[in-house]
């Protein structure tokens, strides 16, 4: 098979600026919708020889392939900080759940580890919608909690307890329109999927497409989560002209997508944001995705070899060495990131509680 060509971008952390107002913890009770939570007076947890942080990920249903990747990134992340003493002398211990990629199964995780678990803090899940679903439940309780998602609508609206461990979508989105105008794109499509996340991508690409004159949307078309035939949708995409197709969709359905696409003789130019960073959708795809230009905050090489920096070569071996093989997708970046930038702010923090950890 022929080498895919795609370019390398820096990683980046993008993280929502916390408020510096002073908080009192009270023994409260919120109704939130169905939703009651109870949260007791603040327990300081200094005196005990470990930190406990929730993790909630989608380890089954659609979005299963980069749930297990990023938790696999987070327990990786744990081995190594425990293995250098922990935080502080404190080991990390995880108290996971499966949000098996439904918001309502978040929201009841997130509760349990609020209520029953009193974690010292949170890592969400990659799915935007379980992670715009859970916030009010950590805002109200004020417990941090970093998502590893990159849809830029659940940090963009004021939370002071959620941040996010790698670059919004938004940047990746800038991104790829700049390469569509180098690459005179003029007439353009957007199939997205039922997804907040690829919802709000799309929109967002249909307004900077709008602000673009020689530019022209001329298709928006969304699917079904769990569907998997395009090839009637794509076959008429050759009689309409387009030269440009933007695929807003998840990393379990690329391959399948660009694929259909190819079969269907459609040969104008594919952009996509971070599913096609994923080596297992790009070896599926094979030749189909040849010249597919994508952006996001990190790309999985074919080996440690080809890392881009020291730091990168020096994760995959050691994630070689745990789980045997090369992970799959990006997800473990963000997972491994987002335990790694929690443990130094609570290492920073002046104490385990929740406003001196958002604050650092």
């Amino acid at each position: 098979m022929r080498r895919l060509r795609f370019g390398r971008l820096a990683a980046a952390v993008l993280m929502v600026a916390a408020s510096l107002l002073p908080t009192v913890y009270l023994d409260k009770k919120y109704e939130l919708g169905a939703q009651t939570i109870r949260v007791k007076p603040y327990e300081k947890r200094d005196d005990t020889p470990y930190i406990k942080i929730g993790v909630y990920a989608s380890l089954t249903g659609y979005a299963s392939l980069l749930g297990r990747m990023g938790q696999q990134g987070i327990r990786l992340a744990v081995e190594d900080i425990n293995g250098s003493g922990g935080v502080d002398g404190k080991e990390i211990r995880l108290i996971e759940y499966d949000d098996q990629s439904d918001s309502e199964a978040a929201v009841t995780a997130v509760r349990k580890m609020i209520e029953e678990d009193r974690v010292d803090a949170i890592i969400g899940s990659h799915t935007s919608g379980n992670i715009l679903q859970t916030t009010e439940l950590t805002e109200q309780a004020h417990v941090v909690q970093i998502g590893l998602g990159t849809s830029f609508v659940w940090t963009g609206v004021g939370n002071k307890y959620l941040f996010r461990s790698t670059a919004s979508s938004k940047y990746f989105d800038e991104l790829l329109l700049s390469a569509m105008e180098r690459q005179g794109a003029k007439r353009i499509g957007i199939l997205y999927s039922e997804t907040d996340y690829a919802e709000s991508g799309a929109k967002h690409m249909e307004a900077l497409i709008e602000d673009c004159p020689q530019m022209e949307l001329v298709w928006l078309k969304k699917h079904k989560i769990d569907e998997n035939d395009y090839s009637t949708m794509f076959m008429r995409l050759n009689h309409m002209n387009i030269d440009s197709l933007i695929l807003y969709t998840s990393s379990e359905t690329a391959s399948l997508q660009i694929r259909q696409l190819r079969q269907a003789g459609f040969q104008g130019a594919v952009y996509a944001p971070e599913s096609f960073a994923n080596s297992e959708v790009r070896r599926s795809a094979g030749d189909a995705a040849e010249g597919v230009v994508y952006a996001c905050g990190y790309s999985i090489p074919d080996s440690p070899i080809e890392a881009v920096t020291p730091e990168e070569r020096t994760f995959l071996e050691k994630f070689i060495q745990r789980y045997g093989t090369m992970p799959v997708a990006e997800a473990a970046y963000r997972g491994y990131d987002a335990m790694m930038l929690l443990a130094e702010a609570m290492r920073r923090a002046d104490t385990l509680e929740s406003e001196d950890i958002r604050d650092a």
